[in-house]
């Protein structure tokens, strides 16, 4: 793509105390966080901000059912508790759901371990007020195989449709704190000197100029490109970082059947699966493929969209669904830990940041891992990490039916008497850009 000839302030010879590599949301958290502690923060990000796997996920923000299944209990109670931050800090973007799950009797999965798992849940998260329908479920089962016998159960969690625009908030933020963003700015190598970073060279795509940033610490926040950013630096470590996992969705129009509230059940072959309304259409996802290709050029491989077709077919076999029905397919990878002896299914979720200081980098961290839902967390121990001031998140009771929907209603009451629009337009105007 060819971009219009645009003028920036030049930055060589500038000096950042942090300088972020990567505008997907860890990296754009990672920057609000330093700038809003007082650093003075650079960000870059060679394409598009959040146009990585920001923005080819499943959209949800959640505690991680599934993770319960593998004893990781801390991670879902940190998972839970930052997805109730997002509910009360972005509730025009992030909203609670109620979710249906679906098994048949193929599953590996007893009820009393689904039942004990849900009931876990529910208590580490606390209640949304997302009150269930027995409506849903009646349909739901109405439409599913009905060769097989269903058992549907049901959570509670959280949607974020536009995972985009929460990233498009935090980086307004983090600018307003202080920091420096650029986009469409390649990071061509880390400077190394005696065992320390100091700093960046830069190429700007928009005017091909190269320049030299001088930093005291570097943030590797490059998802999938992470071990790429290294090599290209020379700074070697013992392994590779990161063990890329392809997931890929497809994208349908609503069809006979088709849920009306999230459906979480499992694939052909008893992996888990998401079945989700989504901008007026409906998203079909996941999988999970080992992939260490570019991960910009990352596509769907035929065979897994004709998985995920054929276990939507078989969840709705009177649907009539076909490939000719799909809007479109995409892909993002996971910068998953670099665990090759273990399935992509077995994984753990958890984040970690990895120090450089023994490979010769000091004042260099990598940033393994991370979710749409933990991300403002991650950024905080990143901060930690480098020493100094890091603020402390608003302290947050369990949310409960709480005010979530009221909360709301009162921007909406806001913006209409500030702008003088009637309420269906300010419910628009907050829906998209909160109060700003």
């Amino acid at each position: 793509m060819n971009h219009p000839s645009k003028r920036r302030p030049p930055l060589e010879g500038e000096r950042f105390q942090v300088v972020v590599i990567g505008g997907g949301i860890n990296g754009v958290a990672i920057a609000r966080e330093c700038a809003r502690a007082g650093r003075r923060t650079l960000l870059v990000e060679q394409h598009d901000f959040a146009s990585g796997t920001t923005s080819r996920s499943t959209r949800i923000i959640h505690g991680g059912l599934r993770y319960l299944e593998h004893g990781e209990i801390g991670m879902v109670h940190e998972s839970l508790r930052a997805r109730g931050r997002l509910l009360r800090e972005r509730p025009h973007l992030v909203h609670p759901v109620h979710f249906l799950l679906a098994l048949s009797d193929n599953t590996r999965r007893s009820s009393l371990t689904i039942r004990t798992g849900l009931w876990l849940y529910r208590h580490l998260g606390g209640k949304l007020g997302v009150a269930p329908s027995d409506m849903d479920k009646k349909k739901l089962e109405h439409w599913l195989d009905s060769g097989h016998r269903w058992s549907i159960f049901d959570f509670e969690d959280a949607q974020c449709e536009f995972p985009e625009r929460l990233v498009a908030e935090w980086l307004i933020e983090a600018i307003q704190a202080g920091a420096v963003a650029r986009n469409h700015m390649q990071v061509l190598a880390v400077d190394v000197v005696s065992g320390k970073v100091r700093g960046v060279l830069l190429r700007d795509k928009l005017s091909g100029k190269e320049e030299h940033i001088d930093a005291t610490w570097i943030i590797n926040a490059t998802g999938p490109w992470a071990d790429r950013l290294c090599q290209r630096s020379s700074i070697l470590t013992q392994r590779p970082m990161v063990g890329g996992v392809r997931g890929s969705h497809i994208v349908l129009p609503g069809f006979a059947g088709a849920p009306s509230t999230p459906l979480y059940t499992e694939g052909v072959d008893r992996r888990p699966m998401f079945v989700i309304p989504w901008n007026e259409q409906i998203l079909v996802g996941t999988t999970e493929v080992p992939d260490t290709t570019d991960p910009g050029k990352t596509q769907p491989a035929n065979d897994e969209i004709e998985y995920l077709l054929n276990s939507l077919t078989a969840l709705f076999p009177s649907s009539k669904i076909s490939s000719h029905d799909i809007y479109y397919a995409f892909a993002g990878v996971r910068p998953l830990p670099f665990s090759p002896k273990q399935a992509p299914s077995s994984i753990s979720r958890r984040h970690y940041l990895h120090d450089h200081a023994d490979e010769g980098a000091a004042g260099m961290i990598s940033v393994i891992g991370g979710k749409l839902t933990t991300a403002a967390e991650l950024a905080r121990q990143c901060a930690k990490k480098m020493g100094g001031r890091v603020r402390p998140p608003q302290g947050l009771a369990l949310v409960s039916n709480a005010a979530l929907d009221p909360l709301l209603d009162q921007w909406v009451l806001e913006v209409g008497e500030v702008g003088g629009v009637g309420e269906t337009s300010a419910r628009s105007i907050v829906e998209w850009h909160g109060r700003r």
